[in-house]
């Protein structure tokens, strides 16, 4: 695969790689395991769906965060155009142009964070999962084109894994969520589990509590390993970078188990220890089914 980047773009290129490095989470983002020449791509994927998501929730756009979205989508617009706009969106309409991918997918992710301003609350597991298509499985069908793969069915194998990491994102920041007035469990798996919303905003971890973040826990991952076959249908580097993100999910599940699910009180995540040893896994270990 041979993708030059023009020397005008490096610049563009090299903020967007900065960006993601910079806030380097759970699951690789650009990691070392890309190849080279596709980690410049998937960086400034990462920097125009990051740039965006903070709009949605970084308390320094509070009252605006629906402008600076549909400013964001205008200047996206506008250098799929050629014309001049913000550095990332240079890189990233270079990368949407150069590898064909459909502009419906950076369009539904810009419209999942015009969703998290305005939708705070999910009737059912079928809504929740709406909400994912959006703001989920863009990214994983992006960045199988930025690899060469179009086929649909990838596509929506990815598509398992995405949503997958997006449910597994919401249970691991259950706590942060709660105290920006957002609840992504849905009313119908509270009210299975016998939890009182408003009891569940007071962060107070109880029986009913962990009874409701296990069901979550228990429906995610069946959800996730849906996508497990996707492993083996990818070749090369890409193929590690998946290994890597399915384990980073798979593990995050394991310690909220192994927490009681009490994530209430404290925040699951990786060390530096439980990363190297990620790394290792992606590159040696076996993937149980």
């Amino acid at each position: 695969m041979n993708n030059p980047i023009p020397p005008t773009l490096n610049a563009s290129y090299q903020e967007c790689e900065n960006l993601a490095f910079g806030h380097y989470e759970n699951f690789p983002v650009a990691s070392l395991l890309l190849p080279k020449e596709t980690r410049p791509h998937v960086a400034a994927l990462y920097a125009f769906a990051r740039t965006a998501d903070d709009f949605a929730d970084e308390d320094k756009f509070e009252g605006r965060r629906i402008l600076e979205l549909n400013k964001w989508e205008k200047g996206f617009n506008e250098a799929l155009k050629g014309k001049k706009a913000h550095v990332p969106l240079q890189a990233f309409a270079h990368t949407v142009k150069t590898f064909q991918i459909p502009v419906s997918l950076p369009i539904d992710l810009l419209r999942a964070f015009r969703m998290d301003v305005a939708r705070h609350r999910y009737s059912s597991w079928n809504a929740l999962l709406y909400y994912c298509r959006h703001s989920a499985n863009p990214v994983g069908r992006m960045v199988l084109f930025i690899h060469g793969y179009r086929d649909g069915k990838l596509h929506r194998l990815s598509d398992f894994i995405c949503s997958g990491l997006q449910l597994i994102n919401f249970w691991q920041d259950t706590a942060i969520d709660l105290k920006r007035g957002r609840v992504y469990y849905p009313k119908e798996a509270l009210k299975k589990a016998g939890v009182l919303e408003k009891e569940l905003l007071k962060l107070k971890n109880s029986t009913e509590t962990r009874r409701l973040v296990q069901a979550a826990v228990d429906y995610t991952e069946n959800y996730f390993r849906r996508g497990l076959p996707l492993l083996d249908l990818v070749n090369g580097r890409l193929k590690l970078e998946l290994r890597a993100t399915y384990l980073g999910g798979i593990g995050i599940l394991k310690k909220i188990r192994a927490m009681d699910y009490n994530v209430l009180e404290k925040r699951p995540s990786w060390n530096a220890f439980d990363k190297f040893g990620l790394i290792l896994r992606s590159l040696f270990g076996s993937i149980s089914p």
